[in-house]
């Protein structure tokens, strides 16, 4: 196969995936992320890898991203950002508690978590996710593949039914950008001015 034949394959792959994959799930995210902005709680991501990036790039999005004058602002925070906790925690305890260890620390009643991974089965997310089930808190999953334990563990998920790492953290991506930019203009029609 040729290069540009393999650049409009992947594209293509890419724009099924987000036409075809469930979007009802988004609603309940949204409703999660509304609950927390207004009670002022805290949205803690996390992820490995590339679903780490995602995690840190939602920080960005769903605060700075979101901001409107005068709106209730979302706080947001990455579980993957702090490489001195990250790395004391897994030399210490274990690479597997590094995301529960830290909301055990952290979070709080009215915060919500939003988990990251393609396969849906990395050790430490889905510890991360019985951790905050066991403290009452919403949890959300972006997944890819067939979901893996991920999907059914946390109390939100959204799937995006694909075998392609990059196109899944791309749909990832597009996720928290669709999210970001609705809130966005949802409270700059609330705001005017």
């Amino acid at each position: 196969m040729d290069f540009q034949s393999f650049v409009t394959d992947y594209y293509q792959r890419f724009a099924n995936a987000l036409l075809d994959f469930d979007k009802g799930p988004l609603s309940e995210v949204l409703r999660i992320v509304d609950e927390v902005t207004e009670v002022g709680g805290n949205l803690w991501a996390a992820g490995n890898g590339g679903s780490a990036a995602i995690a840190n790039h939602t920080v960005c999005d769903m605060t700075k991203g979101t901001h409107v004058h005068g709106a209730d602002q979302l706080r947001c925070h990455s579980l993957t950002s702090n490489v001195p906790m990250l790395t004391a925690i897994g030399n210490d305890i274990s690479y597997d508690d590094v995301f529960s260890t830290q909301l055990g620390y952290y979070a709080k009643p009215g915060d919500a978590v939003l988990l990251v991974s393609s396969s849906g089965n990395s050790p430490n997310v889905l510890k991360a996710c019985e951790k905050a089930n066991g403290m009452g808190l919403p949890t959300i999953a972006f997944v890819g593949f067939k979901g893996g334990k991920l999907r059914e563990l946390a109390k939100v998920s959204v799937w995006i039914p694909i075998e392609n790492y990059g196109i899944v953290e791309d749909a990832h991506q597009s996720l928290i950008h669709c999210l970001s930019q609705y809130v966005k203009a949802r409270s700059m029609n609330r705001h005017p001015g």
